[in-house]
């Protein structure tokens, strides 16, 4: 268990710090535009991940079985297209720090998921709520909401950007918490997390690079420093995915543990945005109680997942 929460942490480091840098790079002089920077980064993020599969994994990647590409083919469009690109949109409509409180709550997502096909009796899911998961979790993803509530008054209902940016991060947040269901029972049925992790980004790239790969080779010639911080960005986020298939595909690990641990990354996102996005950010009492109220809340979903 402790090496799951500890490659959870990992995850939330990734995914946090992915969300700057991809904000960075869209913002950035001659900055790119979301899709073809979610093509980029998942270039980057495919690299990294394909290259470790094949290092650690080859002999199962050659044997894998035609339904398994099928399966690789669904979680690579739920998560990347599904979950990355309208992260991405709705970051360069309304901000990181706006959008990951609202993509944190993937852990909601994940737990209704999860508990809802133990009840059903999906083979491979067995997951029980008790209390202070429960309270952890609403505990967790309320902070997180909290923390972007100065930003929410500041910018809801102004005009549609701020409508079709909020309603991309939930729809996001939907797209993460099923694929963290289905990157633990592909792992668990057909390979390694590696394995799966790379597949999915692999396929992924194949769909997007026939709409956007003109467009983003021009932005990685053209742009410079703006398609580097998108790069870094892929290449985080895929430490990040790994991270987190191999924490919920450990034996003992839970799904209700680790979902609301590494629903945790937006507070990574807004101290970096603090930093480096520092015009566009403020530190805010809400930011502060938010904080306070996920650390406790995470600290229960611990205790819950030990009991």
């Amino acid at each position: 268990m402790l090496l799951s929460l500890g490659l959870a942490c990992i995850a939330v480091l990734g995914f946090g710090s992915s969300a700057v840098l991809a904000r960075m790079g869209m913002t950035a002089q001659g900055g790119m535009r979301p899709m073809p920077s979610a093509l980029v980064s998942l270039v980057a993020s495919t690299l990294l991940a394909g290259t470790l599969a094949l290092v650690f994994d080859f002999d199962a990647v050659i044997t894998l079985p035609a339904i398994a590409m099928v399966w690789l083919f669904g979680n690579g469009i739920l998560t990347y297209m599904g979950g990355r690109s309208q992260q991405y949109i709705a970051i360069s409509l309304v901000g990181a720090s706006r959008v990951t409180p609202i993509v944190g709550g993937a852990a909601l997502f994940s737990a209704l998921y999860a508990i809802t096909f133990t009840r059903i009796g999906v083979p491979g899911f067995d997951e029980h709520l008790n209390v202070p998961i429960a309270i952890g979790t609403l505990v967790v993803v309320s902070g997180l909401a909290l923390t972007g509530g100065n930003f929410l008054r500041q910018s809801w209902g102004r005009d549609w950007h701020s409508v079709l940016g909020y309603g991309l991060a939930l729809a996001a947040a939907a797209c993460y918490g099923a694929s963290t269901l289905s990157g633990k029972v592909l792992s668990t049925l057909y390979g390694s997390p590696l394995i799966m992790a790379a597949g999915s980004m692999f396929f992924a790239t194949l769909v997007l690079f026939p709409l956007f790969g003109r467009e983003a080779a021009d932005g990685v010639k053209n742009t410079g420093r703006a398609a580097v911080y998108v790069f870094l960005a892929g290449f985080v986020a895929a430490c990040a995915v790994m991270s987190l298939y191999f924490a919920v595909t450990r034996e003992g690990s839970s799904i209700l543990v680790i979902s609301p641990i590494v629903s945790c990354n937006p507070l990574v996102t807004l101290f970096l945005a603090r930093i480096f996005l520092r015009r566009t950010e403020s530190v805010t009492t809400e930011l502060v109680i938010g904080t306070l109220m996920a650390v406790g809340g995470v600290s229960l979903v611990v205790i819950g997942g030990i009991l």
